[in-house]
């Protein structure tokens, strides 16, 4: 292989396709992986925190 010169192009292709599939390899763990932190729709019913908007709520004076 000394003798042989390194074809470039070919070098460049190799490279590019390794990490374009690297990648999508890593979407592919990523996401369900994301995706298990979220409660699923049983433990939401079962007493997960929701979520409730208070900003209309009024502030009670304290009268001592």
């Amino acid at each position: 292989m000394a003798t042989q010169e390194v074809n470039q192009g070919r070098r460049r292709l190799l490279t590019a396709t390794t990490a374009v599939v690297g990648a999508v390899g890593a979407v592919g763990l990523a996401v369900p992986f994301i995706r298990s932190w979220q409660p699923s729709a049983r433990a939401q019913v079962a007493g997960a925190p929701v979520e409730v908007d208070v900003s209309r709520l009024a502030v009670a004076s304290a009268s001592r």
